[in-house]
């Protein structure tokens, strides 16, 4: 079986996010047709946006995180972007004011990076995913809450509000009740209800030091789904908050083979 490509490459944050993104496109091999409208058969892939987390220690706490999942669905006919992260992973947060709007630009070039792939010849804009884990996971689902070409969402260890992480582990000279209120619009518990009824799979490690599992049932609670809703998915494994978990890996693959209307092959 041929290898994926994989382009290490630049892209634009757009008009509310000016200046270039770095990000590895993958995609399968000899996936080059020519350019097509969006009703064709040649735009036979679909699409994945993985958006990764913060761990300054870890090997994986930036673009390269989901490298070897994307190359796997590239198996599968799917075209993937890994954008980097700035905000918080370059830019440390200061205040409410400065963080919400380095937030909304953060969203935006997410939100850049789904026109990027649906720029593609070769991708299906009606069969998008955004893919988050922790700070992505939080971004993830507000550009989904915003962008209704999101067909699919996974959210891993996210936690539901930006205080949760801001006012404990950064210094902001800012009351804490005020800083609340001013990025409350903004937390990601607030907007996942403007996401169903797209399919959801919520993914939680019940060993996270950071993140209760609780969190994933709030999340699950604020889409507004029903107990046996089959679009929202809650699943807990046995991880921690860097969610390496043979399970989570092989669940999210078989999310998005029924949002990309493909048979996963995963074992």
């Amino acid at each position: 079986m041929d290898e994926p490509t994989v382009e290490d490459l630049r892209y634009d944050g757009g008009p509310d996010a000016p200046g270039e993104v770095e990000a590895y496109l993958v995609r399968p091999a000899g996936a080059t047709p020519r350019p097509a409208p969006p009703s064709s058969p040649q735009r036979s892939c679909a699409g994945v946006l993985f958006w990764h987390w913060l761990e300054t220690s870890a090997p994986d706490g930036n673009r390269t995180q989901f490298l070897d999942e994307a190359r796997e669905l590239a198996g599968d006919g799917v075209v993937s972007l890994l954008p980097q992260g700035r905000f918080p992973w370059s830019i440390d947060p200061s205040g409410s004011a400065e963080d919400a709007a380095e937030i909304g630009r953060e969203v935006a070039r997410l939100r850049a990076g789904l026109d990027f792939l649906v720029a593609r010849p070769e991708v299906d804009p009606a069969r998008l995913a955004v893919v988050g884990h922790d700070f992505g996971g939080m971004l993830a689902v507000l550009a989904a809450a915003e962008d209704q070409r999101v067909a699919g969402l996974v959210v891993i260890a996210a936690t539901p509000r930006w205080s949760d992480w801001f006012l404990p582990f950064w210094q902001i000279a800012e009351d804490r009740i005020d800083y609340l209120r001013a990025t409350r619009d903004l937390d990601p518990i607030e907007r996942i209800g403007a996401v169903a009824p797209r399919p959801i799979l919520l993914q939680f490690g019940e060993r996270d030091w950071f993140i209760a599992p609780m969190s994933g049932w709030a999340f699950r609670r604020a889409t507004g789904a029903g107990p046996d809703d089959p679009r929202v998915e809650l699943k807990l494994y046995d991880a921690g908050h860097d969610m390496h978990h043979p399970d989570a890996r092989r669940d999210r693959r078989d999310f998005l083979a029924g949002i990309h209307g493909r048979t996963s092959e995963a074992g």
